[in-house]
């Protein structure tokens, strides 16, 4: 699964991002473990954040790493991500509004091979529990299938987090089971 969003910032940041050889080891050691554990139902603890998973849904480490932290879960077609990288905005604000992240994201998704169509069906701003979220709904029309995305995003304590929730446009039942994860989705930071 790939975190758009969290490429989007980093590139339009013009290098905002610290690099990843100084997160250090510890960074590293918690995404692996938080991959390892088990998603039925359980909250999901690891650098700073935590969502609740359905059961069925199991963790499935990327080979190689690309982010300070990240977990992906699966069942099925259906995908629950999180990407955690440092950045140096200390507010969504400062990057953008909800719907200019959603027209980048959108944009970069049409960028994608084998992508024919993308488009972004809401952007908006949420505040759960004193944190900001930005929401994002959007869906892609591709070679590999057409798909609907929910994202939610955050910025706390230099550290961007960005949850990614995926499902086949025609999975009528996705939805519902997506929705109630993104709004378990919760941001400590650290």
């Amino acid at each position: 699964m790939r975190f758009l969003l969290l490429a989007t910032l980093a590139q339009h940041t013009h290098g905002l991002t610290l690099p990843r050889r100084r997160l250090g080891q510890l960074s590293a050691a918690a995404a692996v473990a938080a991959i390892n554990r088990p998603a039925r139902a359980a909250r999901i603890n690891s650098e700073g954040f935590a969502f609740d998973a359905p059961d069925g849904f199991e963790a499935k480490p990327k080979p190689v790493k690309t982010h300070a932290a990240e977990v992906l879960y699966k069942n099925g077609k259906r995908e629950i991500g999180v990407v955690v990288d440092r950045v140096r905005i200390e507010q969504l604000s400062d990057f953008g509004t909800p719907a200019f992240v959603g027209d980048k994201v959108v944009a970069s998704e049409r960028e994608r091979d084998g992508v024919t169509a993308a488009e972004l069906s809401k952007a908006t701003e949420l505040v759960v529990d004193g944190q900001t979220y930005y929401e994002l709904a959007y869906s892609n029309e591709s070679s590999r299938g057409n798909n609907n995305f929910l994202s939610r995003v955050a910025v706390r304590g230099g550290r961007l987090y960005v949850m990614t929730l995926k499902a086949r446009v025609d999975d009528a039942g996705a939805l519902p089971e997506l929705r109630a994860v993104a709004e378990s989705f919760r941001v400590s930071g650290l």
